[in-house]
């Protein structure tokens, strides 16, 4: 194997062809036969060397500049663009729940007014049950008097009918022996 290797070494074409060219770019190495560039080859290029006349280049960085300036101003702008509608969405938000707000506070007193009012009427219409069955209880124990009254004049009447009974009764015994006696006689 090392014979073969020997043999083809400096023959391939393709090698020598590869080992011409850069394997970055892929381009022929400019070089002389003997490994060395020449050196004012067509395909040289002076870099870091700026070729340029000193007004192109103050007129580049004029260009540049004002580049900057207006991309510089284009963010400020945009900035400022974005602050402002952030600001205009929280005062929307803002208003919205000012709003929101009012209309909450509006419906509590709303409803604070109507539970006062209905306890209101709750309380006068239990004042008027109280009266009412005050009046009634007063009415009750007006009629309860007068019929213990009543009963109290029924018993001394009763009482009275029934002594009167008894003198009735003994007076007609009385009567009716007088004639039981006058018959027996």
């Amino acid at each position: 194997l090392a014979a073969q290797d020997n043999e083809h070494a400096g023959n391939d074409p393709i090698i020598d062809e590869r080992e011409e060219r850069n394997p970055f770019t892929g381009e022929e190495d400019v070089t002389t036969g003997h490994g060395e560039r020449e050196p004012f080859d067509e395909t040289d290029e002076h870099e870091g060397v700026d070729t340029e006349e000193p007004e192109d280049i103050a007129e580049d960085l004029a260009a540049k500049r004002k580049r900057i300036e207006m991309d510089t101003e284009a963010r400020h702008e945009a900035k400022k663009k974005r602050k402002r509608d952030l600001k205009k969405t929280q005062l929307k938000k803002q208003k919205r729940d000012y709003k929101h707000s009012l209309k909450l506070l509006n419906v509590i007193d709303k409803y604070i007014a109507d539970e006062q009012k209905d306890e209101e009427e709750e309380e006068k219409k239990e004042e008027e049950l109280i009266k009412i069955f005050q009046e009634q209880q007063k009415k009750w124990y007006k009629y309860r008097n007068l019929r213990r009254e009543r009963l109290r004049a029924m018993k001394l009447l009763r009482e009275e009918f029934i002594k009167v009974l008894e003198k009735l009764e003994d007076y007609f015994r009385g009567v009716s022996s007088d004639e039981d006696s006058e018959f027996d006689n």
